[in-house]
């Protein structure tokens, strides 16, 4: 979970940025949802302090729904990070 700790302060200092005005909010996309998981998961997002889009081809995190065992932060060339839905829980208590 240290990981995920790591990447909540780096996303934490990025929102008290952007309230400032010096960068961006960070995006937040959902995957292998329905529309209204998406919802109730974007307002989630927002009192969080991301900007959650629905089409984007490089967000800030990218949120699966996985049913697997091994669940994998991964980060690619682009820097969007991939989690599953219960890293994106344990992080927005860490936010709030």
């Amino acid at each position: 979970m240290w990981e995920l700790e790591k990447i909540a302060k780096v996303l934490k200092y990025r929102i008290l940025k952007s309230e400032e005005g010096l960068d961006n909010k960070p995006s937040i996309l959902f995957c292998g949802m329905d529309s209204y998981q998406k919802r109730d998961l974007h307002s989630e997002a927002k009192k969080a302090g991301f900007k959650p889009v629905y089409s984007m081809k490089h967000p800030s995190i990218k949120v699966l729904m996985q049913r697997s065992s091994s669940r994998k932060i991964e980060t690619d060339k682009f820097k969007t990070t991939t989690i599953d839905i219960e890293h994106f829980w344990y992080m927005c208590r860490h936010l709030l």
